[in-house]
Formats: structure tokens, sequence, C-alpha cells
């Protein structure tokens, strides 16, 4: 017997690109060039807790999966506006 199950294409598209996200640690420099911005801006993001990352003394540390998270929110709240 096949089990259907009635899924929104959005939620697949997530699903199936994080299955392909290496889940890493990446320094400042690493996730800057991921979203393609300076590491200053996002430094500055990170402090004020708009990105979400981890602090180790003076050097911030940014998971992979927790950037693309990010990114696909903010692309799914643009689609709406």
């Amino acid at each position: 017997m096949t089990n259907l199950a009635l899924v929104d294409l959005d939620d697949l598209k997530v699903l199936i690109a994080e299955s392909e996200v290496k889940n890493e640690v990446w320094n400042t420099q690493q996730a800057a060039n991921y979203l393609n911005v300076s590491r200053a801006t996002l430094t500055r993001a990170a402090s004020k807790g708009e990105v979400p990352a981890v602090k180790f003394g003076s050097d911030w540390r940014f998971s992979s999966i927790a950037l693309f998270k990010y990114v696909s929110n903010k692309e799914q709240a643009s689609e709406v506006k």
C-alpha cells in the first residue's frame, strides 16, 4: 500500500535543499561569502542578533544550516509582500 501526503511545494523545496547543504561551522569570511556581504556588515548584523551566530571570544561562528534557513525565510517573506 502506498501512503500519500499533501505537502506545500515550498516546504518540499526547502527540505530537499536542506539535505544538500552540508552541516558546517563557518567563520566570518566564509559566512560573508555565502551571504554576499562584507565581513563588517555580517559582524554588525550578528552582534545585533539579526543573523544566527555564536560568538567565541572576539570571533563569530555561523552554522551553514542556520544561515540557509535564515536566507530561505527571508526569501519567503519577500515573496509574500
